[in-house]
């Protein structure tokens, strides 16, 4: 059984969201960031930037990391 965050975030790419909306809006909406909002944030990093380059997935994780 995969943990909370992964089950969350693959509910949102179950849902039609990329991978970078599916991570970054599970962790921000835990930050205070509603969920409408970080959706719209993280639309144009998926499918590597739309450029096939990075995953969507990775450059959702690098969003939300924290310093």
């Amino acid at each position: 059984m995969g943990s909370f965050h992964e089950e969350k975030a693959v509910e949102y790419y179950n849902h039609n969201f990329n991978c970078t909306q599916g991570v970054f809006t599970t962790y921000a909406i835990e930050h205070g960031i509603d969920e409408k909002l970080a959706l719209r944030i993280a639309t144009n990093f998926g499918g590597g930037a739309r450029k096939g380059e990075m995953c969507g997935a990775v450059s959702g994780a690098l969003m939300v990391l924290e310093e």
